[in-house]
């Protein structure tokens, strides 16, 4: 039910190729989408990329898709925005690199925002938004610094502030502070933001959680026993070459497990999961360790496991964990990574480490060796997530929006 006096216009910008990634910003965009739609808003996803279609996630026939680089085709020498940067702006780009990645990154995004502003200006113009949630700082800088849209904007943050603005460039910093809101995932963030973005507005909404009631068993007794991670294929962030490495070490003393890792990728993706392969081959794992691509249905695969590890460097409120924490299982996740600590509580819905294959190994072999363990963290880690009920998660956003359009 809309908490406020009246339907609202609604564009989400992501100003990426939207239809061809099946990340976490992509679900958190559709699933937002889908449920201002049912609430009766106005939405329309405004993207940008060569090629126009449906997302990789369910979409609500309801929501409007426009596609920035469909408008004039003929402008366009390659599908992502990034590419189509004339040669002589990257060489003053590489030139600027040597001596500030910054400024290099700076110049860069200027480049690409002069590129679209005036789609941006035309699709804006024709849409008549009430308001813009911006799903990237990059696109909050194009919309208020080359665009010059005056509707309100709110910009997103999917990942730590502390890894992302050490070093940004100051048209995305100001962007930041310029926009009617900036919603970080963790209150932790809140005070990061406010250090680097002066004056900007902050407030806290976190990822909504699905709920289900259907859920993992991981203390029943099995013939055969799963570990699963499921995420990009990933080899800074995500890292599961660690948890192949960890359970390496495993392997020969716990014949009965195997784990599983779902996740697709981009092109270097694909040259990861070759490394993944040849890893799994190198310690004989082919029996145990499966590459299993991506899914859209994922809690069907979690309901059949037992352990979900997740040995990411960094996250900001990562889905695929707290969607297997709210489908019953127990997590083992690193101390070092952010999000992820902020979520598990070591001992109690899931296993916290050092950082490194070896330390991982102990805090799965933990869980592996006591099916109570996984029953007990795995049903309070359920409970846990409960505090994220997208119902109650969209309330946050619904009312959000209402204040932002009403100048409150």
């Amino acid at each position: 039910m809309f908490l406020g006096d009246y339907s609202m216009k609604i564009v989400l910008a992501y100003f990426e190729k939207f239809i061809e990634m099946s990340g976490g910003i992509e679900r958190v965009c559709c699933n937002m989408a889908n449920a201002m739609a049912a609430r009766g808003h106005e939405v329309s996803i405004v993207y940008c990329y060569g090629r126009s279609g449906r997302p990789f996630y369910a979409l609500d026939s309801a929501v409007k898709t426009y596609n920035l680089m469909a408008e004039h085709p003929d402008k366009w020498k390659n599908p992502s925005l990034g590419q189509c940067v004339s040669g002589f702006n990257k060489v003053v780009r590489e030139v600027l690199r040597i001596f500030s990645k910054s400024q290099a990154r700076e110049w860069n995004e200027s480049c690409k925002g002069r590129m679209i502003q005036q789609e941006i200006k035309n699709r804006i113009d024709t849409i008549q938004p009430d308001i813009i949630v911006s799903f990237r700082y990059e696109t909050s800088n194009y919309l208020l610094h080359f665009a010059h849209v005056k509707v309100p904007v709110i910009t997103m943050f999917h990942m730590s502030p502390d890894f992302i603005l050490p070093g940004a460039p100051k048209g995305e910093i100001r962007a930041i502070a310029e926009s009617s809101r900036a919603q970080v995932l963790l209150k932790r963030d809140i005070p990061v933001v406010e250090r680097f973005c002066p004056g900007a507005h902050v407030v806290w909404i976190p990822n909504a959680v699905p709920q289900y009631e259907e859920h993992a068993d991981p203390g029943a007794e099995k013939k055969t026993y799963t570990i699963i991670n499921a995420a990009r294929l990933n080899k800074p962030q995500k890292r599961q070459h660690l948890l192949v490495e960890a359970f390496a070490g495993l392997a020969k003393d716990y014949p009965d497990w195997r784990v599983e890792l779902w996740g697709g990728g981009n092109d270097s993706g694909a040259s990861y999961a070759k490394e993944l392969r040849e890893q799994i081959r190198k310690y004989y794992l082919e029996n145990q360790v499966f590459l299993k691509g991506e899914s859209t249905h994922i809690i069907n695969q979690y309901k059949k496991s037992d352990i979900f590890c997740f040995p990411s460097a960094y996250e900001g409120f990562p889905l695929a964990m707290t969607e297997a924490m709210s489908s019953g299982l127990p997590v083992v996740g690193f101390k070092s990574c952010t999000a992820v600590v902020d979520l598990i509580d070591d001992g109690r819905t899931g296993v916290l480490v050092d950082d490194g294959a070896e330390s991982f190994a102990k805090g799965m072999k933990i869980l592996m060796d006591s099916r109570e363990k996984r029953e007990k963290m795995g049903a309070q880690a359920r409970e846990a997530m409960k505090g994220y009920a997208p119902e109650a998660i969209w309330n946050m956003w619904e009312k959000l929006l209402n204040e932002v359009v009403s100048g409150e």
